[in-house]
């Protein structure tokens, strides 16, 4: 567990104890607001939790105020989603992610839809950073032979050969939990994902409309070492700092990778426009910037010739970050 996650486990507990600290004060008849300040003997009975709150809170201070990240993308933090599917328009070429990937311009790929075998994983070995689906949710059909955990464990062991892997992910994942996966399942995906390398992480999707669905998110939060959050709606923009906090809250000190859309899949199933893709990315750099995000993802190859505008908009977006950032460096 992160440190900030303690400082939240911590926070959540001091709660519960001022609340029964609070009924005590009731029942032995102290009462706080009496004078300008409480009585000897409620500040006596609250004492010991408070000062343990004051410490826990000035460490959360020091972390939150030091978040700082890098003014700009560079080939380390982008992604690009992308497998052989034969839906939404997508298409059945074992190297379709590659080649969004060289349309971008790009270094690291999430493979997703597709088989794990020495075939892919080699087709892919180029990358940079190699980030290989799990689970059967929105699985091309025939590609997982399987079971999750038993995938999750095989992918483990391939990433020994194949040092570009760095992790799985889940797909709509909140989403899924309680109607097609149980905690349990999670739980045996993510330790069989750890089993043979345990500096792989776990990526799990989340929207976020999602972010309000407490159980669920309270539930799969263990099992999710890094967070993709996506806006189904492109209209849900206009929220997107709201759901950001949000997500920071639910999952604390998780690294958390922004989902770019080119195509509104939630409402319109159109493409989207050029103005809402350079608004969409800049917010990401911005955020990239104040270190409340730590990566993007774009999705993806078969939208590059359904979203052209779009798909022109993130490439040139993607280079001038990239050659400002080497400027920097």
């Amino acid at each position: 567990m992160n440190e900030m996650a303690k400082l939240k486990a911590e926070h959540d507990q001091l709660r519960k104890e001022f609340t029964r600290l609070a009924e005590e004060a009731v029942r032995k008849n102290l009462h706080p607001y009496e004078d300008k300040f409480a009585s000897p003997e409620y500040l006596a009975l609250m004492s010991d939790t408070s000062s343990r709150a004051e410490e826990m809170l000035k460490r959360y201070y020091e972390l939150d105020l030091a978040l700082k990240g890098p003014e700009h993308f560079s080939r380390e933090n982008v992604f690009v989603w992308g497998g052989p599917t034969p839906r939404w328009g997508g298409s059945m070429a074992k190297d379709a992610s590659l080649k969004a990937k060289e349309f971008f311009g790009v270094d690291n790929v999430m493979y997703v839809y597709g088989p794990h075998n020495d075939e892919m994983f080699a087709l892919h070995k180029d990358c940079r950073k190699l980030l290989c689906h799990l689970g059967r949710n929105c699985r091309t059909e025939g590609a997982q032979s399987t079971s999750d955990a038993e995938e999750a464990e095989n992918l483990s062991k391939y990433s020994l050969r194949y040092p570009n892997i760095i992790g799985g992910v889940v797909d709509d994942m909140t989403g899924n939990y309680g109607k097609n996966y149980s905690l349990r399942e999670y739980r045996a995906i993510h330790e069989a994902l750890h089993k043979h390398n345990p500096d792989l992480n776990l990526y799990g999707v989340v929207y976020s409309w999602e972010l309000d669905m407490k159980r669920e998110l309270t539930a799969v939060s263990e099992c999710i070492d890094h967070v993709i959050l996506w806006f189904w709606w492109k209209t849900d923009l206009m929220e997107l700092d709201l759901a950001l906090e949000k997500c920071r809250a639910l999952f604390p000190g998780k690294p958390i990778m922004l989902g770019i859309f080119m195509f509104d899949y939630g409402a319109a199933c159109l493409p989207n426009s050029a103005a809402t893709m350079n608004y969409h990315l800049e917010k990401a750099r911005r955020h990239l910037a104040a270190g409340k995000i730590q990566d993007i993802v774009i999705l993806g190859d078969r939208e590059i010739e359904k979203c052209p505008e779009a798909a022109e908009a993130v490439k040139n977006f993607i280079q001038s970050e990239f050659a400002k950032s080497e400027a920097q460096a």
